[in-house]
């Protein structure tokens, strides 16, 4: 399994913990890590969306460019990935500053990041989580992540 190396940045126990978790459950759950985004890329989305990303969530993106966690329990898109989703005409009533990041549980849930507030919406139907930082929601989803694999990480 390729793994980044972390950089120095806000996100840096976040990280470290994806990491942890992905070499605990190696060859149990599915975890993918692609090579990290390059400012060029992070400034083409941002001129893409015409709203700034967050330093937290430009972290992330400078660690790896786009991650799948457990099995698609968050599956992150790539730069990319968010220009492409972006310029797809989306259905009503989703606010037109929600900009789509990730692929949540893989059964239709989303995470977004909102232009106007600059927080992350965890959007399923007409259901929504709010986090008010990239980090907030990150510690969400590794617990969930661990929560799910009790059984294998008591094992260690």
């Amino acid at each position: 399994m390729y793994i980044p190396e972390i950089p120095e940045n806000s996100l840096i126990n976040e990280i470290k913990e994806i990491i942890n978790l992905a070499i605990r459950l190696e060859g149990i759950k599915r975890f993918a890590f692609n090579y990290p985004a390059i400012d060029s890329q992070i400034i083409e989305v941002e001129k893409t969306i015409n709203y700034t990303l967050p330093d937290e969530y430009k972290d992330f993106l400078k660690f790896s460019n786009g991650i799948t966690l457990n099995n698609f329990t968050a599956d992150f898109y790539t730069t990319d990935e968010i220009v492409s989703t972006y310029n797809v005409e989306k259905e009503e009533p989703f606010p037109e500053d929600y900009i789509i990041i990730a692929d949540i549980i893989g059964d239709g849930e989303i995470l977004c990041f909102s232009g106007r507030s600059g927080k992350f919406v965890m959007c399923f139907g007409c259901e929504e989580r709010i986090f008010d930082t990239f980090k907030a929601f990150l510690k969400y989803i590794i617990k969930f992540i661990k929560r799910l694999n009790e059984e294998y990480l008591l094992e260690d």
